[in-house]
């Protein structure tokens, strides 16, 4: 019945028949309210002034989470981590919150909705914590922290290597380094590199948003506005792991991206999604968090000899 509700929520969404410039409007509103509450709701504080910056929002996906972060500290053990829990369910929170308190170059945020149940029952959770705000609230915070160079990867998106070569492609002609989302000359928001305090200057604390479209996703608004100056990377499929992405740039993988990581959460075996069933694409889940633990173990073994 909750699935049921949740489906009619999203269908009757009245923001749909809004004219774009008065939905962006709308949609800068509601993100400073959500962004008040999120810095407000910060569940602990790093200790340490790292380089680089990771940004990572998370949604129902602890496991991922936990192995992208321990990967992240292989790769770069002096690096700062933000993350943003976007609505989460509760046991979800809590399993993060212990297996990260004792990072201390971690800073973990919670998006908590205030009457869950019913916002999460009509869907109105995913509208008011969606990806574009918890992107644009990480963003303005690392801009704030006076951050220059930060690397935004979906909670599925692990890397396999150092990018410290991608890294030094920002300057002025280049602002944003990501996959290619299709056709489109927009990034995927599963990996991105870009340089906080510079985009802040040129675009203020509403860089994602753009009045103009609703997408694809809507926080493909910065790769509209900066057209021209982007790199993007190589996006190519897994050989034998379907729904498993690897991203390179020259010949060399970068990052792995499993795509399905809490998508099916609350869904039943016996329902699709994206004309898949759900059964068939927890075993992808599966296989695909595998894969990664042996490129982290492999790195383990790299990196702290």
């Amino acid at each position: 019945m909750q699935t049921l509700y949740r489906s009619i929520g999203y269908a009757i969404n009245p923001s749909k028949f809004l004219p774009r410039t008065l939905k962006s409007f709308l949609g800068k509103i509601t993100f400073n309210i959500v962004s008040l509450q999120m810095r407000r709701n910060i569940l602990f504080q790093g200790k340490t002034i790292g380089y680089p910056v990771f940004c990572i929002v998370h949604w129902n996906a602890p496991d991922y989470l936990i192995l992208n972060v321990n990967q992240i500290r292989n790769l770069y053990p002096n690096s700062k981590i933000y993350i943003l829990d976007n609505g989460s369910q509760q046991q979800y929170i809590d399993t993060i919150k212990k297996d990260l308190n004792g990072y201390d170059n971690v800073t973990l945020f919670a998006a908590t909705p205030k009457h869950r149940k019913f916002i999460s029952k009509i869907g109105l959770d995913r509208l008011l914590y969606c990806h574009l705000n918890g992107l644009q609230f990480l963003l303005n915070f690392a801009a704030e922290s006076g951050d220059q160079i930060a690397i935004f990867l979906d909670q599925d998106c692990i890397l396999s290597s150092r990018i410290d070569s991608l890294l030094k492609k920002l300057n002025e002609d280049i602002l944003l380094i990501g996959p290619k989302t299709g056709d489109l000359n927009l990034v995927h928001a599963s990996f991105m590199a870009l340089q906080p305090i510079r985009i802040h200057q040129l675009f203020g604390k509403f860089s994602f948003f753009h009045e103009k479209t609703d997408g694809p996703e809507p926080y493909h608004g910065l790769s509209l506005k900066i057209q021209g100056k982007i790199l993007f990377l190589k996006t190519s499929r897994h050989e034998k792991i379907p729904a498993l992405s690897a991203y390179s740039n020259e010949d060399q993988i970068f990052a792995w991206h499993a795509w399905y990581s809490s998508r099916t959460v609350g869904c039943s075996d016996e329902t699709s999604l994206d004309g898949t069933p759900i059964s068939f694409l927890r075993k992808v889940r599966e296989q695909s968090i595998e894969f990664l633990r042996k490129i982290n173990e492999k790195n383990v073994t790299m990196y702290t000899k």
